[in-house]
């Protein structure tokens, strides 16, 4: 029985491990209602980062799964930020929506 030198067998798992990666790529994020969205979160006040605003493009995918993303974008602004998921909603999920263009918009403050 011949021994397989080890430069060769890394080289066999490299070859075996690479295309894993590549479907790990492919993973684009996370779905709401089946459709992606850009979310973007950004602190409204220069002094206070724990005030926040969010959008989800484009709302006319579906106007529930861009309310839960830009939901879950404020909560992981403030997750980011401070640490909790707890937000104090100005114009939050379960409001009438605001949009700016094709964006739903809405406005928090983070409570740590």
């Amino acid at each position: 029985m011949t021994m397989i030198k080890p430069a060769v067998l890394m080289v066999l798992v490299a070859a075996t491990a690479l295309p894993a990666c590549s479907r790990l790529k492919r993973d684009d994020g996370v779905r709401f209602e089946g459709e992606r969205f850009r979310i973007q979160a950004k602190k409204v006040d220069r002094d206070d980062r724990s005030l926040f605003r969010v959008t989800a493009s484009p709302a006319s995918k579906t106007l529930d799964g861009a309310r839960q993303a830009a939901a879950y974008g404020g909560t992981r602004y403030c997750i980011q930020e401070y640490g909790t998921s707890v937000i104090a909603w100005t114009q939050g999920p379960d409001d009438d929506p605001i949009f700016d263009g094709d964006r739903i918009v809405m406005e928090g403050q983070c409570k740590p």
